[in-house]
């Protein structure tokens, strides 16, 4: 690898992780917004607030973890 092919991925692996540290951000300080609802309706389904706030907190990282991956299959592509 030539220094410049190499100076890019480095870019482009910063690049990644800086995305993907914005998701889980902003993924993180949106449930934070809807939480009381959502553990409200949760809740009034016969789940505990524990229980509420276990299954929200799975989603969220479930749901970041697959965009992620997703995302970085696109990236990582050497097509």
């Amino acid at each position: 690898m030539s220094r410049d092919t190499t100076s890019r991925y480095d870019m482009g692996r910063k690049l990644v992780l800086f995305g993907f540290w914005l998701l889980g951000y902003a993924l993180g300080f949106f449930a934070w917004l809807v939480r009381a609802p959502v553990i409200a309706w949760i809740t009034s389904l016969g789940f505990s607030e524990e229980v509420a706030g276990a299954l929200i907190t799975g989603f969220a990282g479930s749901l970041m973890m697959l965009v992620g991956v997703i995302l970085w299959s696109y990236l990582s592509s050497s097509s």
